[in-house]
């Protein structure tokens, strides 16, 4: 099941483009500790690590392993089509099984759809985020309504960090707030 954007101002050809501020990546790397070796579902223009997946290069994060290095695990970033998010959970388990990617996804926190439910029990933590996120357009200018408000999504989001020792352990779910020293105005 997507989310259901009926009621969205978004435009229909940006709808599952909504690219992530840079201020969360940094806030994310910041929990982790580490950066982000990979962005495995971008455009070229809002990749969030230097090395990305696109479908603008035919870099199919399906078809190609989620490895960026040869010096240790990869740490992935994933911020996945909101329209058909289960694919890439289910790609970042395999990718995490095979290789010993850590992926951290995120994606609407809404409790009535699998794909949520899914994350949770394969996933090492799943933060839920105490705010609504505003997401960039691919152009990285603010979404704004027809009066020229900034606009964000009608849900909240929730990260999920897939690593190979959550795959086999309970998850935990916190609440993290990741605007204190990050958040960009």
């Amino acid at each position: 099941m997507a989310v259901d954007n009926n009621n969205s101002n978004t435009p229909e050809n940006e709808k599952d483009l909504g690219q992530t501020p840079f201020w969360l990546i940094r806030s994310i790397e910041s929990l982790v500790g580490n950066e982000f070796d990979l962005d495995v579902c971008c455009l070229k223009k809002t990749a969030k690590a230097k090395n990305y997946f696109t479908l603008e290069e035919d870099r199919d994060c399906f078809i190609t392993p989620w490895v960026s290095n040869a010096y240790g695990p990869t740490l992935a970033w994933c911020n996945p089509p909101f329209s058909n998010v289960m694919p890439f959970i289910e790609r970042a388990v395999d990718q995490c099984e095979q290789h010993g990617t850590t992926t951290a996804m995120i994606i609407p926190n809404n409790p009535e759809v699998a794909y949520r439910r899914k994350l949770k029990e394969v996933c090492d933590t799943f933060i839920e985020m105490p705010f609504r996120l505003k997401f960039l357009r691919p152009d990285g200018s603010k979404f704004l309504d027809k009066n020229g408000k900034e606009q964000g999504p009608k849900f909240s989001c929730a990260v999920g960090i897939i690593t190979p020792i959550g795959l086999k352990a309970p998850s935990r779910v916190i609440e993290y707030d990741f605007r204190p020293g990050f958040y960009e105005k």
